[in-house]
């Protein structure tokens, strides 16, 4: 399986990372370290948790959330913006509304916002503002714990120099109020195509990525074909 070169495109490479049975006092308090001060997940822009926007969302946050209709087409309004080293999707109408230079967010509370959530969230984890990321826009718990002392443990990865693919297509394998799956579809260098699926939380008035157990952020898996998948067509 081409899983690392998957991994090299989406940039994550604590997802390769183990710790070790040697020293285990000391990874012990390297992970205490680690984690001393995290906190939320929170929405980004909104410390205060203060929710006086529509749907308890924050002020500065809104999207048009009345389509939740699990996407067969892709959008018209899609616009490709380069994100690091990797050209992302983004709509006006289901997100991110709001680009900062840290954290891209503010996703349409639809199977659509869902989508771009997944699409961008992983790539921020494997920037310089990683754990601003992973405490703002990660679902908090003992998964979250693991990435994070698995991410400080790994060696950093510079996107820029990373294998290169592209996101070529995604699906919507379930979708509710407060969850969804989305199966991403990248090129994979070597030819044909490698898919993960990606598990998303609506909490604090917007989507936040949901780690596996283990902390990993997902498993990748040959396709052959694109059948099953909405296609980007760029």
């Amino acid at each position: 399986m081409s899983s690392a070169l998957f991994m090299a495109f989406l940039l994550v490479t604590a997802l390769t990372a183990r710790l070790s049975d040697d020293g285990g006092q000391a990874e012990a308090a390297d992970s205490r370290k680690a984690l001393a001060g995290l906190s939320g997940p929170l929405s980004p822009g909104d410390p205060q948790q203060v929710r006086q926007g529509p749907g308890g969302r924050p002020t500065n946050c809104r999207t048009h959330d009345q389509d939740t209709a699990v996407p067969t087409v892709a959008p018209r309004d899609v616009r490709w913006k380069q994100f690091m080293a990797i050209m992302v999707p983004t709509t006006p109408s289901a997100g991110p509304l709001i680009t900062d230079p840290a954290l891209w967010w503010c996703f349409a509370h639809t199977p659509m916002g869902a989508v771009l959530a997944a699409h961008v969230i992983p790539i921020e984890l494997s920037g310089p503002q990683w754990r601003t990321a992973a405490e703002q826009q990660v679902v908090p718990g003992a998964a979250r714990d693991r990435f994070v002392v698995l991410k400080i443990g790994a060696q950093t990865t510079d996107p820029s120099r990373s294998a290169a693919g592209r996101f070529a297509g995604f699906s919507v394998s379930a979708y509710a109020s407060t969850s969804a799956t989305v199966s991403l579809l990248v090129t994979n260098p070597l030819g044909g195509y490698l898919s993960t699926p990606v598990s998303l939380r609506w909490l604090d008035g917007d989507w936040k990525l949901a780690l596996r157990d283990n902390g990993y952020l997902f498993s990748a898996t040959p396709e052959s074909t694109t059948v099953g998948f909405v296609m980007w067509g760029a």
